[in-house]
């Protein structure tokens, strides 16, 4: 009886739920100052969509910016709040966490300023994502803006491993991530297995943490249909956070959103 081949790509979730403490030590800062640039032009307040542990909210409220930041995991918020006891009063307090899905959330404000850093791709489904961006509609002002952050799924590997050099913590510990990316581009779906080993001053091993999350590969096709049916349409796009031009080599794809005028 042959071996039954086992789905690596079914039953995907968003991940990185419980890892919240270590997915900061490996997450590239250099989207901070995009950010802080638009909410210069665009003013509060802002909601961060899937805010996770608070990266970018943080940032924003350090230059005086209000934010909601919303993430549907609990663990994500709670490592959050504990950053939160760590800063300045006056910065925690422009800062509201929310426990919500992107999916599905309904807020009793307007926004000037809606993001989503990197995280959008975690709406696996053509359903979820409308609803996601049905959502983000529903809560801008009139005159608001809507930045988008999409991997480009043309530039994303079939399959490849990587293993990041170690990061010190507390106590002489330190940590490394070894990682491994598989796509499916039939069913367009990308699984991010990660495993952080924290090892002892000693070089020991001490605690051994695994994920594995999905993402949903999105074309630009799909993303300017999505656009279109979701009552947006562009303003611009940019091909990475140095608002360089977007083409197929981008990294990313990075759309600039509005409200659909009525003519």
């Amino acid at each position: 009886m042959p071996e039954e081949k086992i789905d690596l790509f079914s039953g995907l979730s968003p991940g990185y739920d419980g890892v919240g403490e270590f997915y900061d030590l490996f997450t590239d800062d250099s989207d901070i100052p995009f950010y802080i640039q638009h909410a210069e032009k665009m003013g509060s307040p802002i909601l961060d969509v899937a805010a996770g542990t608070g990266r970018v909210s943080l940032a924003l409220a350090r230059e005086g910016f209000e934010v909601v930041a919303l993430d549907c995991s609990a663990s994500m918020l709670a490592d959050f709040s504990r950053k939160l006891q760590q800063v300045p009063l006056p910065v925690s307090g422009r800062i509201t966490l929310i426990q919500a899905n992107m999916e599905q959330f309904k807020l009793k404000q307007r926004f000037s300023l809606i993001i989503i850093p990197h995280s959008f791709s975690h709406a696996m489904t053509t359903e979820a994502q409308l609803a996601c961006l049905h959502c983000v509609r529903q809560h801008m002002s009139e005159n608001g803006l809507f930045i988008l952050d999409l991997y480009n799924p043309e530039a994303q590997y079939a399959h490849a491993r990587f293993e990041d050099l170690p990061v010190s913590i507390a106590n002489g510990r330190t940590v490394e991530r070894h990682g491994e990316i598989s796509s499916d581009s039939d069913r367009r779906i990308l699984r991010v297995d990660l495993q952080y080993i924290v090892r002892s001053a000693d070089g020991s091993i001490v605690e051994t943490v695994k994920d594995t999350s999905g993402a949903a590969l999105i074309s630009d096709v799909e993303a300017d249909l999505l656009i279109r049916k979701s009552g947006f349409e562009v303003i611009s796009e940019a091909g990475g956070f140095d608002n360089s031009p977007y083409d197929t080599d981008s990294s990313r794809r990075i759309l600039f959103l509005r409200k659909k005028r009525r003519k």
